[in-house]
Formats: structure tokens, C-alpha cells, sequence
């Protein structure tokens, strides 16, 4: 497989952050919307396969990618002022640069900072019985709004370029995450597209989306966060009456690990999370090696 940068350009605040899990399902729904139930049958089995045909990172500023999890440091030494504040300003980094770690043309802007702006946009509550406002129903939702609009995606894949290009452009046509339909997270993907390679070996690996362990036993070393993704079921699923999916934890991007084989991705693809087994979890992430 071959691993591929994609960029596309953010016309919009989110409200769903750009995790590699949520992508992949973006992607299965525009196989699905295109080519339908044999379509995405087919895209789900190869990613099932032993070694799966396309496995998606999550976004990230142009020319950057999610910073490696360092292990901690022991301090002995007594710290200044500046010395504490610039420990403070590297914790706050969420990004390196691209350029550090593989051979991309993509040039990063010098400020790997927080990119994403927190700020809350109130709604109201509408009654599906009456189809007015309830009164006093009030709730707030967290909108992204970022500081950079160029974004890039990485996929490990053995499609052909022509194709991958194909298939995200069915994955953003009609916005990404929650709220799309009121025009949060519009995207405007472009169209050129740039293979990439690590530019060391190495038995240390970063994750460059969230994933799971499905055997303990062929790494070592893991310094990762987690989170647990309770995902809900979109598209023509909508209407059903569960629609929650499983929650799952996954161990976050910027994981960390060492591994005696060479590897290019790591996890699985998770099936069995919802009453109808059409439906399925990513929980793949590509890995570069790392110093």
C-alpha cells in the first residue's frame, strides 16, 4: 500500500472535530449514496480484509500532523520563569511539522498552535408532535471555528489516486458532522493529491488517527490517551429507533508505540456494534515511524 496526502479547504465552523473514525465514515456513506448496497458490501470487506484497502488519519493543519505522545521527563533542575512558560507553550502545541517526519511539498505556516476556537451557539428545541418551539428549551452547541482553512488528510491505501480522489469528493459533498444540513462543516476539497513516504525506519511508530490494539502481544512500549467514542448512526439509518451505536474506547492520534515488524497501520475494523450488522465502526489508523 501506498501512502497518499489529500488537502481540502474548511468554508465552515464544525461541530464534529475531524477524527480519522468519523472520516472513514464519511467515506463509507459516499461509497454508499454512489454506488450502493453492492458498493459499500465491497469497500467494507476490503477494509476487513488482513490487510485492509483503505485506512484514513484524521485532518490536520496544512503542513503539520498530530504531535507524538513524549514520554515524561524527569526535572532536577530548579526552573526559571522563561523556562516554565516555555514549557507551558510546548503543552499547549497540538502539531509538528509534517516535513519532520516524511517527504511532503506540503510547507507548514511556523505556528503549530491551538487551531480550533471553542465558542457556543444556542438553539432551540423544536417539538416533533406540534413542530413548534417548546418553550424553554434552550440548548447550546460547541462550534469549532478555526484558524486555518487548508487541512491535511493522509490515506494508506492501494486504490489508485484517480480513485481516492474520487471517493472523497462523495465522502465531503454534503458537509461533514453534525449540523452539515445548516451548513457547518462545509469542505471543499482539491484536487491534487501527493504520495508520501517516512523519512526514517524505525521499531518506534506514531498513530496518526484513533484505533484499537487487536493483539496486545505484537507491540510494546504504548503511550497513548483514550476516549470513548458512543457513535450515532447517520444517513438512511436516521429514522431507526436506536440510533446509538456501541461505545467503543479508542486510543487517540498522536499514540505511541514500538513494534518488531514493520507496520503500516494499526487496528481493526469493528463490526457487531449495532442491531443491524450491516453497520460498522473504523477503528484504523495509519502509523509512521518516528525517531
Amino acid at each position: 500500500m501506498k501512502l497518499y496526502r489529500i488537502e481540502f479547504e474548511l468554508k465552515s465552523p464544525l461541530v464534529t472535530p475531524l477524527k480519522g473514525d468519523t472520516i472513514w465514515g464519511h467515506f463509507a456513506w459516499g461509497i454508499a449514496n454512489h454506488e450502493g448496497d453492492e458498493g459499500i458490501a465491497k469497500f467494507i470487506e476490503d477494509c476487513k480484509k488482513e490487510t485492509p484497502s483503505f485506512v484514513v488519519s484524521s485532518a490536520f493543519p496544512h503542513g503539520y500532523i498530530c504531535k507524538q505522545m513524549y514520554e515524561p521527563s524527569e526535572r532536577t533542575e530548579s526552573l526559571n520563569a522563561n523556562s516554565y512558560a516555555e514549557i507551558k507553550k510546548r503543552k499547549k502545541q497540538k502539531y509538528e511539522k509534517a516535513s519532520d517526519y516524511l517527504d511532503t511539498k506540503a510547507k507548514d505556516s511556523g505556528k503549530p498552535e491551538e487551531v480550533f476556537k471553542k465558542d457556543l451557539h444556542m438553539h432551540n428545541s423544536i417539538s416533533r408532535v406540534s413542530g413548534t418551539v417548546n418553550e424553554g428549551s434552550l440548548y447550546a452547541v460547541e462550534e469549532l471555528w478555526s484558524k486555518e482553512k487548508i487541512f491535511d488528510l493522509y490515506v494508506l491505501s492501494d486504490y489508485s489516486k484517480e480513485r481516492i480522489l474520487e471517493i472523497a469528493g462523495w465522502a465531503f459533498e454534503n458537509g461533514f458532522g453534525a449540523d452539515s444540513s445548516t451548513g457547518k462543516g462545509a469542505i471543499k476539497l482539491h484536487d491534487n493529491i501527493e504520495e508520501v513516504a517516512p523519512k526514517k525506519q524505525r521499531k518506534k511508530y506514531m498513530a496518526l488517527a484513533p484505533f484499537i490494539v487487536p493483539d496486545m502481544n505484537k507491540i510494546e512500549k504504548l503511550r497513548a490517551d483514550i476516549f470513548v467514542r458512543s457513535g450515532k448512526i447517520g444517513g438512511a439509518f436516521v429514522s431507526s429507533l436506536a440510533p446509538w451505536k456501541k461505545s467503543v474506547v479508542l486510543y487517540d492520534e498522536g499514540a505511541v508505540f514500538e513494534s518488531n515488524q514493520k507496520i503500516e497501520y494499526i487496528g481493526t475494523l469493528l463490526s457487531n456494534i449495532h442491531a443491524d450488522k450491516r453497520i460498522v465502526q473504523s477503528a484504523l489508523a495509519p502509523v509512521i515511524p518516528i525517531e
